[in-house]
């Protein structure tokens, strides 16, 4: 499943209407928003990932921190058929992503769908993470990608918040680096003035805060006609070995062996 554009939302359904209506391929419901009570918040984010799933999108949630205490009663209410991956804030240990795979898991059995079908979004936004972030990606096998969420980690650090420039690029360059090591998705927080920097930057997506650039995001993080190409012909010329009984295949002048065609995979994600 793509995930160029998540457009972010309230639980209670606020922009939903017109993140439906864009070209968004995921939309992700945060329980954070005082504005509620907790449980109903849980209930409306349900219905909202009902609404996501008729609409072909891919639904996703933001659930509250093991420690608070509130992630059980979170996945509880959510996990279903329509929920496709879970986005944890406050990622700083592997800890937190191995609590979360637990309690996904049990649902899942609950619910009868396959153990590890949702899949896990570790967010980076301190230092401490940071440090971690290898860890991180690599504690569940259900860990799909990492999100940077670069307001929240400059506020960690102390230092102005920026999308682009040299201040975090160490730190938007060590996230991308985690998550690509393990063949997971990095993507971003962003705003949309930084988008098109953002996609150079090895960033597969982008998470949005309302819909109105998604066409934007989708055009920045889809790869170019040529790349596309390139990675068709690496995946069928590996294929075609492989049949042949062969680890490897010779593409023009180059050399195709399995990390090149996963990776050549990841151009149709």
């Amino acid at each position: 499943m793509p995930l160029r554009s998540i457009v972010m939302i309230p639980a209670h359904g606020a922009g939903l209407d017109e993140a439906l209506a864009s070209a968004a391929d995921a939309i992700a419901f945060t329980l954070a928003d005082t504005s509620t009570s907790l449980a109903e918040l849980r209930q409306l984010a349900s219905a909202g990932l009902t609404r996501v799933a008729e609409a072909a999108k891919t639904g996703l949630a933001v659930v509250n921190h093991p420690r608070t205490q509130l992630l059980r009663d979170d996945v509880h209410a959510l996990v279903g058929s329509h929920l496709k991956g879970v986005i944890l804030p406050h990622a700083v240990d592997p800890q937190d992503i191995r609590d979360l795979a637990v309690a996904l898991r049990e649902l899942e059995l609950r619910h009868a769908i396959e153990p590890g079908e949702i899949a896990a979004y570790p967010v980076i936004d301190t230092a401490r993470g940071l440090l971690r972030a290898a860890e991180i990606v690599h504690a569940a096998p259900r860990v799909a990608g990492l999100v940077f969420d670069s307001r929240a980690y400059a506020q960690d650090i102390g230092a102005r918040q920026e999308e682009t420039g040299p201040r975090l690029a160490y730190a938007r360059g060590a996230v991308v680096a985690a998550a690509r090591a393990f063949e997971k998705r990095p993507l971003i927080a962003a705003q949309p003035l930084q988008i098109a920097h953002l996609a150079q930057y090895g960033f597969a997506g982008v998470v949005l805060p309302d819909a109105r650039a998604v066409a934007q995001a989708n055009a920045a993080f889809t790869p170019q006609a040529a790349a596309i190409d390139l990675a068709q012909r690496q995946i069928s010329a590996y294929d075609a070995a492989r049949a042949e009984g062969a680890w490897v295949a010779r593409l023009d002048s180059q050399v195709v062996d399995a990390h090149t065609a996963r990776k050549a995979r990841q151009a149709f994600e």
